[in-house]
């Protein structure tokens, strides 16, 4: 999956975050946090259990409050994510409890339950070593709701004296003339609770308590080692000097996983993974096999789920859906371009967006399971649960992650770019709501899991934020776009009154009617003098390739960004039409500029180098033509292979000013550059054993010849090297 775009997606998430922070009532729960972190379902479980063994019984009273709804056990399951499932427990633990007469007022003052329940407390809870102050707590906020505590409303007396009232009526009519209870009969003298009724509901309350501490870990520990463990994987590269041994490991890193296309997709369908990246991928798929299936523990008897089967769908089906909930944070930090980890980690974007896509089948993956299992175990109960508020807000999330995977792969993406982003942009977004709503529906806010979806969509906004910041910070602004050649192959867009770098997004509002859509440009930007008109270009290997390059500074000097775009399809062969049909091949449009971005920070790794190899295709020149300025070492190469002659025209100042840097610069058009060889020179120049630096941007198969002769003679050579492949791609 590729990252949302603004703006379109940042009005959509501002309406999301209105419906987030609505929250009319708050429920108190126990504890603070999410559930394994701050937050207990059963405290005591001996008193819990106690109670739901009375919870249904018929008691004596004409109440005058509405029924109150207990959450059952904790709805009996975990999951708070967006499937085709209710709930995730056996039918008799599903429901709220209480029928007509198990409601707030009967069960706060019918003396029969409370003795009943006191007498229960008192037998049950010694073996755990329950004390006095944590039965009492229980006692005044869970008695009238049960799972979810309400300090507002009191019992008719406390648990002490409901103990005194129940023991001498025990010792009145004598121990053995004590009735037992009768599940969903009546309750209409003190009573005693079976031993085999009791163990069946504190079994079930503990196995539910500690799966979902299990739960709750597992889905931190996902989330948290998901995220961060990139920057644990880049502390080698703050090493002062790097030894050679590590140039070789990062060289063969970089190689592709299975043979030598990393770049160029494989069939057109997926791009091979690099072997670095295969490891990092090889950890996500093993942590979430392990995190979704362990620990598995069985508790019999219980009066949660009776058989083993059914005890596995249950906690794996709703493990899986608080995994998949908890995976939002890296699905939502990978796809930001406002990411603070890629500035820490130095990883390129593009290689994050391949983390956001993994994630996102974990995801997709998870929320199936989650929908399949829990779907099974309540089949009996659809007719019904299909109707209920969450189970259709479950369906809806389900379809909208599930859309999101086959309009996401890459022919997609190449092919309808523009449609592509739409789509994803709002079916995520929908996804996201629909989660939300789920969650409400099944706990309001009482166990935490909104949480997660807070802490996604809080990603989401501050990235939609920054953007904005970006683009205000520069204004609308004027692009002058006109054609390099007689054709329009090469488009020239001079933006006048802003500098950038690295590379930026442009927003056309006026040049169609979608005019959310903005694009990835690479970027170099300075001063440049009032009434120079040369410039240079660069490249975006997501659809288009785009470059921008400017003059030096002389003496009076405007900003100004000037870009190269190669026309491809869709927006880029939309603006070249509207170039070639102006008779001047010339034209003016309004523009958002948002900058400045840095695809891939390892460049900074080239301050190391002693000497620097820039190897580019077509428009690429231009990403390579700013390292080459700001290089310091002692030796600097250009290799640039073009088809258009017109190219090299347009940036025949700058190769001279290069060239009278001292920098060694080869030009060929329309033959191909032996790149194999040209690596092979650098590696073995003589007199010169610092680092060499190689760049490479330019067409897909350019890219990976150079990443394979890297690995051939950079593993192997008596000195290190650095690789720093510019391109860009979704």
């Amino acid at each position: 999956m590729a990252p949302l775009q603004a703006p379109l997606s940042s009005m959509v998430f501002y309406l999301l975050l209105l419906i987030l922070i609505h929250r009319p009532t708050l429920v108190t729960a126990d504890g603070r946090g999410l559930l394994g972190l701050g937050k207990w379902l059963y405290k005591p479980f001996c008193a819990h259990a106690c109670r739901a063994v009375i919870k249904d019984s018929t008691v004596l009273c004409e109440p005058r409050f509405a029924p109150v709804h207990d959450n059952h056990l904790h709805r009996a399951s975990s999951i708070s994510f967006p499937v085709v499932s209710l709930h995730s427990a056996s039918s008799n633990l599903r429901h709220s409890h209480g029928g007509p007469h198990a409601i707030q007022e009967c069960l706060l003052t019918d003396s029969a339950f409370l003795r009943t329940l006191a007498l229960c407390i008192a037998k049950r809870c010694p073996r755990d070593g329950v004390t006095i102050p944590v039965i009492e707590e229980y006692w005044y906020g869970h008695i009238a709701t049960g799972t979810i505590g309400n300090w507002e409303v009191h019992p008719l007396m406390s648990y002490q004296e409901a103990l005194r009232n129940a023991q001498d009526d025990v010792e009145r009519v004598g121990e053995g003339s004590v009735p037992y209870v009768r599940k969903g009969k009546s309750l209409n003298a003190t009573s005693f609770i079976r031993k085999e009724d009791w163990v069946l509901e504190y079994n079930a309350r503990r196995h539910l308590e500690r799966s979902e501490r299990d739960h709750g870990r597992n889905a931190i520990s996902i989330a948290i080692t998901s995220v961060f463990l990139p920057v644990l994987l880049s502390v080698l590269r703050l090493l002062p000097r790097r030894p050679l041994w590590y140039s070789r490991l990062a060289a063969s890193l970089e190689q592709p996983l299975v043979g030598r296309r990393h770049r160029t997709p494989i069939a057109d369908l997926a791009i091979m993974p690099t072997r670095g990246q295969a490891l990092y991928i090889a950890y996500l798929i093993a942590a979430q096999v392990f995190f979704c299936t362990f620990p598995l523990v069985y508790v019999h008897p219980n009066s949660l789920v009776p058989t083993r089967k059914q005890h596995f769908f249950l906690v794996i089906g709703d493990r899986t859906g608080v995994i998949a909930v908890a995976n939002l944070l890296g699905l939502l930090v990978f796809s930001s371009r406002n990411n603070i980890l890629l500035w820490i980690t130095n990883w390129r974007h593009s290689t994050f967006l391949l983390i956001h896509r993994w994630i996102g089948y974990f995801l997709i993956l998870e929320v199936s399971i989650h929908s399949l299992l829990l779907f099974l175990l309540h089949l009996d109960e659809h007719a019904i649960e299909s109707r209920q508020p969450p189970w259709i807000w479950g369906v809806v999330g389900s379809l909208a992650f599930l859309l999101l995977f086959p309009t996401s792969i890459l022919p997609i993406r190449k092919r309808v770019y523009e449609l592509f982003l739409v789509f994803h942009q709002v079916f995520a977004a929908l996804a996201l709501v629909a989660t939300f709503l789920h969650i409400y529906h099944l706990y309001r806010y009482a166990w935490g899991y909104e949480i997660w979806v807070y802490v996604g969509g809080g990603v989401w906004f501050l990235d939609r934020m920054f953007r904005f910041v970006r683009i205000a910070s520069n204004g609308r602004r004027r692009a002058i776009v006109s054609a390099v050649d007689e054709d329009a192959e090469y488009l020239r867009l001079e933006i006048q009154g802003v500098a950038t770098e690295g590379h930026v997004y442009l927003y056309f509002p006026m040049l169609s009617w979608k005019f959310w859509e903005n694009h990835p440009y690479s970027v170099l930007s300075s001063f440049v003098s009032v009434g120079e008109s040369r410039g240079g270009g660069n490249n975006d290997k997501a659809e288009k390739v785009s470059v921008s390059t400017h003059s030096l500074e002389p003496p009076r000097t405007n900003p100004r960004t000037t870009l190269l775009v190669k026309t491809m399809d869709g927006f880029t062969r939309t603006l070249a039409g509207r170039v070639r049909a102006s008779p001047s091949h010339r034209i003016t449009l309004g523009v958002l500029v948002e900058s400045n971005y840095h695809s891939n920070l390892a460049t900074r790794n080239l301050s190391r180098c002693s000497s620097l190899l820039c190897i580019a295709g077509g428009v690429g020149i231009t990403a390579c033509l700013p390292l080459i300025r700001t290089f310091g070492g002692v030796h600097s190469r250009l290799v640039w292979g073009v088809r258009s002659g017109a190219l090299v025209r347009e940036l025949e100042s700058e190769l001279g000013t290069l060239r009278t840097r001292g920098v060694e610069l080869e030009t060929s058009v329309g033959k191909r550059v032996n790149v194999r060889d040209t690596v092979r020179e650098e590696m073995e120049r003589e007199g010169d054993t610092g680092d060499l630096g190689v760049v490479v941007c330019g067409p897909n198969s350019m890219a990976d010849e150079v990443r394979a002769a890297v690995a051939e003679f950079g593993t192997k050579g008596g000195r290190g090297v650095v690789l720093v492949d510019e391109g860009f791609s979704w």
